[in-house]
C-alpha cells in the first residue's frame, strides 16, 4: 500500500528560504558593484564582476543540489517508508538521549 501526500516538502521549508536569501544577497551585490564601479579603477571593478559572477555560479549550484538531495530523500522515503521512520525515530532517540546526558552532566549549581 503506498501513500502519497501531495506537499510532502513544505514550500515554506528553510532550503527554499535560503535560497530566496541568497539570490537577494546576489541582487544586493550587483547593485552595489554598478554603484561602486563608477569611483573604482577598471581593474577593481573587474574583479567584483569577475567574484559576483562566481557567486551568481555558486548560488545556483547550490540551489540545484539542494532540489536533487531533497528530490532524492523523497524519492527514499517514499520507497521505504517504514524503514524511513524508524530511522528517524531512533536518531530522535539518540538525540534527545545525548542533550539528556549533556544536562546531567552540568551541575545543578552552575
Amino acid at each position: 500500500m503506498e501513500v502519497y501526500y501531495k506537499e510532502l516538502i513544505s514550500k515554506e521549508a528553510s532550503l527554499d528560504k535560503l535560497v530566496d536569501e541568497l539570490t537577494r544577497v546576489v541582487q544586493g551585490a550587483d547593485e552595489l558593484a554598478e554603484v561602486a564601479g563608477a569611483h573604482l579603477s577598471q581593474e577593481a571593478s573587474r574583479e567584483i564582476r569577475s567574484r559576483l559572477e562566481r557567486l551568481k555560479e555558486s548560488c545556483t549550484r547550490l540551489k540545484e543540489n539542494a532540489m536533487a538531495g531533497a528530490l532524492a530523500t523523497d524519492k527514499a522515503v517514499r520507497r521505504h517508508p517504514y524503514s524511513s521512520l524508524g530511522i528517524a525515530f531512533a536518531l530522535g532517540m539518540f538525540a534527545a538521549t545525548m542533550i539528556s546526558l549533556g544536562r546531567a552532566r552540568v551541575a545543578p549549581g552552575e
